[in-house]
């Protein structure tokens, strides 16, 4: 099973991803998802954008987000 785990921000929103393998948990990736300033409503584009990249990219069956 792959888990993205994502730590929203308008600004900078983070993310890792783990695999979970015979009861192992291994390493997938992780970084940041930078916008930069400006109005909120592009920032929030690039950001759906940018998490929409990992999904296609590890095809997570599950997600978890930071409050």
């Amino acid at each position: 099973m792959i888990v993205i785990g994502i730590d929203p921000g308008s600004r900078i929103t983070g993310y890792g991803v783990i695999e979970l393998v015979n009861h192992h948990l291994k390493y997938l990736g992780s970084g940041c998802i930078s916008v930069g300033r400006g109005e909120l409503a592009p920032r929030l584009k690039l950001i759906f954008d940018g998490v929409s990249e990992l999904i296609a990219q590890y095809h997570p069956q599950v997600m978890a987000v930071e409050e």
